[in-house]
């Protein structure tokens, strides 16, 4: 059986479940392809991927903006294709991939694992959503909650028959705790793509309290990532007049991103709006206490004041105060450290998703 991926060329969660099909394939007869498209130039890792993997792997360019050009290519690429199913990570390319499968080579099974958080879906999405239902042969979605909400927001449009509910997995070899040295020295951080939905600049505002009050300034933050949202980022920094506490690491390699969250004491999230975080699952595997918006997508992966504390989106009062707490409570770090890597060891293993995705395939 071959499945061909269809998926964003930058950053994303989606790269994240890509890697873990490709790495974890102990089905002989299981083969991928993959199509890779946007904005942005493909991911130098992606591509070392397929090359490790030997996957057939193309590229199809966007123009910012209306393109008609990139979904007459990505239906074109599609259409080619001798795959068995059509693996979309967004339901953004029902179009494409409907049109592909009825001129294929063959009649293709299309499978939308639909990510997208609720609450930010444009009308255009909640669209291709409701074209999906029509033209996929099977939907995903990450959790129960998300699954409702939709089914309650596309009414008649809804089909039941055709959803299933799997979760995100990572890499739990991968993404572990490791001893640290310990120092006096604090240091915050978040990874995600540097766009105004990732609310960068609360966190920016919150931190900026935490140093002011802090007595030694004996604190600093880490922001991974790259996006549009970078310089104005940066701009805001200088603005309060943070200095050199503040580091951009730019984009980071996902074999890299253990390391990255081993040089953090406590990892943050704000965000205006999730479907399942894998930047926070990531850091909850590591052991790390999370800090993140009180928001869907968010809010049902972390136990308030056990496995993280939850914080009002937009409000870098209501954070800061919650960065001070953890600062100044070893014990608490220490617990919720504990508790966030349990957490994920029961609920986010690759394997268990793999193994979902295999039964649907």
């Amino acid at each position: 059986m071959k499945i061909l991926h269809v998926l964003y060329s930058g950053l994303g969660g989606h790269g994240s479940i890509f890697s873990s099909f490709v790495k974890n394939n102990t089905i002989d007869d299981l083969q991928y392809e993959a199509l890779f498209n946007g904005i942005e130039g493909v991911k130098p890792e992606y591509i070392d991927l397929c090359t490790q993997f030997n996957i057939e792997w193309h590229f199809v360019g966007k123009k910012k903006g209306l393109d008609f050009g990139y979904y007459r290519r990505l239906t074109k690429c599609i259409r080619k294709s001798d795959a068995d199913i059509v693996f979309l990570h967004s339901a953004a390319y029902i179009f494409p991939a409907k049109l592909g499968s009825i001129f294929g080579k063959r009649k293709k099974r299309i499978v939308v694992r639909e990510t997208q958080s609720n609450q930010l879906k444009t009308k255009m999405e909640w669209f291709w959503l409701a074209a999906a239902m029509l033209g996929a042969t099977n939907i995903v979605f990450l959790s129960e909650e998300y699954r409702n909400e939709i089914s309650k927001k596309l009414r008649w449009f809804y089909r039941s028959k055709k959803i299933s509910v799997i979760p995100n997995g990572i890499d739990l070899d991968l993404y572990k705790p490791v001893k640290k040295t310990l120092t006096g020295k604090k240091t915050f951080g978040m990874q995600s793509r540097l766009v105004p939905v990732k609310d960068h600049v609360t966190f920016l505002e919150a931190f900026s309290i935490v140093y002011k009050n802090s007595p030694d300034k004996n604190c600093s933050l880490k922001i991974a990532g790259d996006g549009e949202y970078r310089r104005a980022l940066a701009d805001k920094a200088a603005a309060l007049k943070l200095g050199d506490t503040v580091e951009f690491t730019g984009m980071i390699a996902e074999r890299d991103l253990p390391d990255f969250l081993s040089s953090l004491d406590i990892y943050v999230h704000a965000s205006l709006g999730e479907t399942m975080s894998t930047a926070i699952m990531q850091a909850m595997a590591c052991g790390l206490p999370v800090i993140a918006s009180d928001v869907m997508g968010i809010n049902n992966m972390i136990e308030d004041g056990r496995t993280g504390i939850l914080v009002p989106p937009k409000d870098a009062a209501a954070l800061a105060k919650a960065m001070e707490l953890l600062i100044g409570d070893e014990e608490r770090r220490t617990a919720m450290s504990l508790s966030a890597r349990q957490y994920a060891e029961k609920k986010f293993s690759n394997k268990r998703m793999l193994d979902a995705y295999r039964q649907l395939f």
